[in-house]
């Protein structure tokens, strides 16, 4: 029988068998105990060999230790040890932070768009502004009073002026019953031309002392609150131009509140 194989299990227990039978197993058995003692080869032979085992475990070790990428075992250095050895490790695997990256940065605030001034914009760009006002109550209110002012005050120089013509007519009337009393068709050429300079000279001075400078005050009153409102192109100026801009930018503004 062929017993190479020893991974057969029939096959060793048989070979076991046959030494166990055999004279030289007999012969082991019948050894006494002082016999074995006398024999220190196998206790020689375990020194020898455990101190082989130790010679190569220290040649092991000290072949680790010459090496550059040698680390002191994490269970020799205990519980505690091993905590900090860790903790050492991972402080030193993670590059240092730079404290500049680690502070805010202080804020730029953006630059903001300036709004433009509502005196300098033209009348296009005031359409879309006078829109917005016309719903604020507020300025409903306050434009619906200056519109009320400026009717009072024209009402008041047109009765002014009608009572410059009423005098005057007064004075024709007189100076023709005058002249029917002692006999003449009418006045005369001469009267008529000088009641006439009379009147045109008086309502000069009337427009030029009462009326203008009365507008004027309105013009400045209106142009003032106008611009406390932030109502485009309005604020206080005598320059014929920018009036005449304001002038169209009411027109619309008083086209939209009447609708």
């Amino acid at each position: 029988m062929n017993f190479t194989n020893i991974n057969d299990p029939a096959g060793v227990q048989t070979l076991l068998d046959q030494l166990r039978a055999s004279k030289a197993w007999q012969e082991a058995v019948s050894v006494t105990p002082a016999a074995l003692d006398q024999q220190p080869a196998p206790a020689s032979s375990s020194r020898a060999t455990s101190a082989s085992s130790s010679a190569s475990v220290a040649d092991l070790l000290s072949r680790l230790q010459s090496s550059p990428s040698w680390r002191p075992s994490d269970t020799t250095a205990g519980e505690h040890g091993s905590e900090h050895g860790s903790e050492h490790n991972i402080s030193n695997s993670v590059s240092p932070v730079p404290i500049e990256s680690t502070l805010a940065k202080p804020l730029i605030p953006s630059p903001r768009t300036k709004a433009p001034d509502p005196r300098t914009l033209t009348f296009q760009q005031a359409l879309p502004h006078l829109a917005q006002l016309a719903d604020d109550p507020q300025f409903v209110a306050a434009i619906t009073q200056l519109k009320k002012e400026q009717d009072d005050l024209e009402r008041q120089l047109w009765e002014e002026r009608r009572n410059i013509h009423r005098r005057y007519d007064e004075k024709v009337k007189v100076a023709t019953t005058k002249a029917s009393m002692i006999g003449d068709s009418g006045l005369s050429k001469h009267e008529a031309d000088m009641l006439q300079s009379g009147l045109k000279k008086e309502l000069e001075k009337f427009d030029r002392d009462r009326v203008l400078v009365a507008w004027d005050g309105l013009i400045s009153r209106q142009q003032t609150v106008l611009a406390q409102h932030n109502v485009p192109t309005m604020y206080p100026t005598t320059e014929s131009v920018d009036r005449e801009r304001q002038q169209r930018v009411m027109q619309v503004l008083e086209g939209i509140l009447r609708t």
